[in-house]
């Protein structure tokens, strides 16, 4: 996630606004929007192509698409979006070409000739936020990423998902960060005492308010206090009531996250910050960082200073109307992994290994659960749904996954481990039921031994 301190005090305009976008065409795409400018925004769902009508192709074929824009761990280049043209499973805002040609990527909706179904983004964030762990919630602040040095793209496309995203992992770092206590720390303090001398006197401010004021019994003095009123502890507590100010006024974000205990939360993260002022200017924001030993406040006062800067500090700026976002991201895959290990989290009763490294750093296992030698992975494909489809790469990358020793050191050289692909499938009700993994392993890939796929519906509005 990208945030360069030194254009904090930049102006940004209130950004991002509701969800939309329509599906058109035999590939299941959105129609392309305009701006009523010389900039152009193409909008498309999430592994939509871009039409070939209502589009400056000439322009788009500039574009150079090269590479691996989708690449694993890493800022996804112009969304994931191919020299195919086609999108991949990010979401969010882009410059193809800065201040001429952007793209906006929606979440996907699907039909099924009755219905009109859209995933619930919000669950997801909630219950990816609610692991309580470090581990998973280093692993979620990879989740999206916010490039506040690039122009704001203007759209007719509405989007509510940056600000329930900045707001929901705020308030969950801001909830982890308390437990530990708030940090304390000296800091300078001048002020006019009555009666007595703290620290060492300001001679020239205790002649000019005092001596010529004839006001014996004061004295102005500097000293240090070691106190909790720090300037990390302001900002974390000004963000947090940009936060509630936030959910209060956007109407579409209130309705997201009725149901959930945000509120209860925000709360009692009031009362813990009661005694704080949120009294802190931009420009001390600018310069301010986390001391390398509080990893708590580094990753809260790195978020805090994303939410401010959206808002552009001024909490009578939230509003409900917007027109334009800064380029973002999400990755639905990595966000789809945090949601599938939550319902496992919640439905299992053994100890279950999230993003376990293997011998190579760069081998990575989804899940492990070594007391029933399982290998699982979550797989944010559409193709999973068909009864015969495979990713052969899939299969390879279990497959190794399966026969490494620091990932299952406990079986033998004959035995073949289970592995289990996680998929979504839209179609398919959410229900409270226990994720079956060991009485029922789910259907069996066919011709690949101990090889099975278990559905993890996503969450639907």
């Amino acid at each position: 996630m990208e945030l360069n301190d030194n254009i904090l005090n930049m102006e940004l305009d209130v950004i991002v606004g509701a969800n939309g976008g329509n599906n058109v065409g035999a590939k299941n795409i959105s129609p392309l929007q305009k701006n009523v400018s010389t900039k152009e925004t193409i909008t498309i769902q999430e592994h939509a192509y871009i039409p070939d009508n209502d589009c400056d192709y000439d322009k788009l074929r500039t574009v150079n698409f090269v590479g691996n824009p989708t690449e694993y761990m890493g800022t996804p280049k112009f969304l994931g979006i191919g020299s195919d043209f086609r999108a991949s499973y990010y979401i969010g805002a882009s410059w193809l070409i800065k201040n001429e040609l952007a793209v906006v990527v929606t979440p996907k909706k699907k039909d099924n000739d009755t219905n009109l179904y859209e995933t619930d983004f919000v669950k997801m964030f909630v219950a990816a936020l609610e692991v309580d762990t470090k581990h998973e919630s280093d692993y979620f602040s990879d989740c999206y990423g916010i490039t506040f040095d690039e122009p704001t793209i203007e759209t007719n496309e509405n989007l509510t998902l940056l600000t329930p995203m900045l707001v929901l992992h705020y308030i969950s770092l801001l909830g982890r960060l308390v437990k530990r206590g708030l940090k304390e720390d000296y800091i300078t303090r001048e002020e006019n005492l009555k009666a007595k001398v703290k620290g060492r006197i300001i001679m020239g401010r205790h002649l000019q308010q005092n001596v010529f004021q004839q006001r014996a019994d004061r004295v102005f003095c500097q000293y240090q206090e070691h106190t909790d009123d720090t300037p990390e502890n302001r900002l974390l507590k000004r963000a947090l009531l940009f936060a509630e100010r936030a959910i209060n006024n956007y109407k579409s974000l209130k309705k997201q996250l009725n149901g959930t205990d945000i509120s209860r939360q925000i709360s009692a993260l009031k009362a813990k910050f009661a005694h704080i002022s949120d009294d802190i200017e931009p420009y001390q924001i600018q310069h301010l960082s986390a001391n390398k030993l509080y990893k708590d406040y580094r990753e809260a006062i790195r978020v805090a200073k994303m939410l401010l800067r959206k808002f552009d500090y001024s909490i009578s700026a939230v509003s409900d109307e917007y027109q334009s976002t800064p380029p973002f991201w999400i990755d639905m895959s990595r966000l789809y992994e945090m949601w599938v290990w939550k319902k496992l989290s919640e439905n299992s009763m053994h100890k279950i290994d999230f993003q376990e490294s293997g011998f190579y750093r760069r081998q990575v296992a989804d899940y492990v659960i070594k007391d029933e030698n399982l290998i699982l992975d979550a797989k944010y494909k559409d193709g999973y749904k068909n009864s015969n489809w495979v990713d052969i790469d899939d299969i390879r990358e279990l497959s190794g996954n399966a026969r490494d020793e620091s990932l299952l050191p406990d079986i033998s050289d004959d035995y073949s481990p289970r592995c289990i692909i996680l998929y979504p499938d839209e179609f398919e009700e959410l229900s409270s039921e226990k994720i079956e993994l060991f009485e029922n392993q789910g259907r069996k890939i066919p011709h690949y031994r101990n090889f099975y796929k278990i559905s993890v519906p996503l969450p639907r509005l």
